[in-house]
């Protein structure tokens, strides 16, 4: 494990529609915000704002520190889904806000809980035979405050491809 490496417990297996009940908190995953990865995201997405790498431009810009930017929260936001939807969930819808920084140096907790369950949308272009619809409250955490909130809609297999459930 690097510095690099996020923390999370895997599932030992893809997580099915049966599977989830309306409350259930899925698995938080621990990711430390290093300045090295708000490097790396900074190059990916192109956004090349020093406030999100630059410690004395960050401050001099009235931030705390250099912290994460919209698409580095929304990849975490996925990062927490997918780590307990497993690759054959698909990722519906994701609304969020940003209460607070995500500063460099902190540990955040990706989190959620399951807020309702029912069918697919018509719109989504899934079978509803074959797929269900959860609804989430997601998060992330630094310490004791929540620095975002927000809403997912995923779609996760009644079955597997073989029909067994």
């Amino acid at each position: 494990m690097t510095a690099l490496s996020p923390v999370v417990k895997q599932p030992r297996h893809a997580v099915r529609f049966a599977d989830v009940a309306v409350g259930s908190p899925i698995p938080v995953t621990t990711l430390p915000l290093t300045l090295q990865r708000l490097v790396i995201e900074a190059g990916v997405n192109r956004d090349y704002t020093p406030t999100h790498h630059d410690p004395a431009l960050a401050v001099a810009s009235g931030a705390p520190a250099p912290y994460a930017n919209t698409p580095m929260i929304m990849a975490m936001l996925e990062a927490g889904l997918r780590n307990w939807m497993g690759v054959e969930g698909r990722l519906l819808e994701l609304d969020f806000r940003m209460r607070r920084f995500n500063l460099v140096g902190s540990l955040l907790e990706i989190g959620g809980r399951v807020t309702s369950l029912g069918p697919v949308a018509p719109d989504c272009g899934l079978d509803d035979g074959e797929w269900g619809e959860v609804t989430l409250d997601c998060w992330i955490a630094s310490g004791a405050d929540r620095t975002v909130e927000g809403l997912a809609r995923v779609a996760l297999r009644k079955c597997d491809f073989s029909g067994r459930p």
